[in-house]
């Protein structure tokens, strides 16, 4: 993983900060098949091209061989500053392959400090729509609709958290490593996952209770997300750490 880090390194000139997995890997409920995914947050190693008339390469994508995309530091901060969730869970990923001076920790402390319970509550809310908007069933129930809920159903534990007012770190994630649900929820999840690593459905008793429970969860927390805090500006501390960063003034 290092050596092929470096080349991207070498391909794209630039200075990889930040790289960890993602995806269902880093949460404890992946299959057999599932992609290795990959991201990270890199900085152009000229730092002129921050200054120059044509704006920088902002996103590098890969396809082989693993599902990698890094975002540059500029859009990843712009994007913290809106509390962005992919940087949120790249944040608190178990796997880190590279971390340079502390980055993780920089980057846990500015999810915490500055993230908006309030926005990352309508990203997930949002998350929690499409994914079941994307259950058809048309063929019956099939094990893309049951990964679709699975996604569902994640987003909306991690609502149901902030409505709980947890902070905001990795203990918001649900992962499947937990031994004893204490909700239905968290049993529902567990139960989702087993079945996604046994490469099984779920059955239709289960089935039934967890589209009424999706429902119940996305009508309540659909009214209460409106409640949570907005959070702060952190545009001054994520300015200060991206002069530092390439090196000019902090």
């Amino acid at each position: 993983m290092k050596e092929w880090l470096n080349a991207i390194e070498r391909d794209y000139e630039v200075k990889i900060l930040y790289a960890c997995e993602a995806g269902s890997r880093a949460w404890g409920y992946a299959s057999a098949d599932s992609d290795q995914d990959i991201r990270f947050i890199f900085k152009h190693e000229d730092a002129r091209k921050y200054f120059s008339l044509d704006a920088p390469l902002e996103v590098i994508t890969i396809h082989h061989p693993y599902d990698a995309q890094g975002w540059d530091i500029q859009k990843a901060f712009r994007l913290l500053r809106k509390s962005n969730p992919n940087l949120f869970e790249w944040a608190f990923s178990s796997t880190v392959y590279v971390d340079v001076e502390g980055f993780q920790t920089q980057l846990q402390e500015q999810v915490v400090s500055g993230y908006s319970p309030y926005s990352l509550g309508m990203h997930y809310l949002s998350l929690a729509r499409r994914n079941l908007n994307a259950t058809t069933e048309e063929n019956g129930f099939t094990g893309q609709d049951q990964k679709q809920l699975l996604y569902c159903l994640r987003s909306l534990l991690i609502i149901k958290g902030l409505a709980e007012r947890l902070p905001v770190n990795g203990q918001l994630i649900p992962n499947g490593l937990q031994e004893e649900p204490n909700t239905e929820g968290s049993e529902l999840f567990l139960k989702l996952i087993e079945a996604k690593r046994q490469g099984n459905l779920i059955v239709e008793q289960d089935r039934a209770r967890l589209k009424q429970l999706i429902h119940k969860l996305l009508e309540e927390l659909s009214i209460e997300v409106k409640s949570f805090e907005k959070g702060k500006n952190a545009t001054e501390s994520l300015n200060h750490w991206l002069w530092n960063l390439l090196g000019l003034w902090g």
